[in-house]
């Protein structure tokens, strides 16, 4: 295998993408920052109004729908963050993960809530929340799995 020594213009090309990729993280944080602020606004608002109107369900539905997409915007976000610091290679997949466990928590209750709360449900639909149920519910342990292989891994390497 031959090593090639990088050219100035390599070395030019890949220290102007560098600093394109961290303006367009910055740009990506920026972002994330405000949908979040506008998603705990927007949840707030709900469950203000959650106890004013009658339909007391609903609204808890629409705060934790909310106040869950706002954790996984933070999640996101740290990510970015930990993209900024220099030793990034493998702390950066543990965020994702967490991001994918509370997206998958977050579509269990919804989806618990809406089967609880909705009345008559037909049986064939009843069936395929309950095969989602399953699957996620698996899948939220393969996740918490990764995490906890990827935390003894880390210690293991220190």
């Amino acid at each position: 295998m031959s090593s090639k020594k990088p050219t100035n213009w390599d070395l030019l090309f890949q220290e102007y993408f560098h600093k394109v990729e961290r303006v367009l993280y910055i740009l990506v944080a920026v972002g994330i920052a405000i949908a979040t602020a506008e998603v705990i606004y927007d949840g707030s608002r709900a469950l203000g109004s959650a106890f004013y109107q009658g339909d007391i369900s609903h609204g808890i539905l629409k705060v934790m729908d909310r106040f869950l997409l706002a954790l996984m915007f933070l999640e996101i976000l740290h990510t970015v963050q930990i993209v900024f610091s220099e030793s990034y290679h493998l702390a950066c997949v543990e965020p994702f993960l967490m991001v994918a466990i509370i997206a998958s928590i977050r579509r269990f209750l919804l989806i618990s809530f809406e089967t609880s709360h909705s009345g008559t449900i037909d049986p064939e639909r009843f069936r395929y929340f309950m095969i989602e149920m399953v699957v996620l519910g698996l899948l939220v342990i393969a996740l918490v799995g990764a995490v906890l292989l990827l935390r003894k891994s880390r210690k293991a390497s220190s």
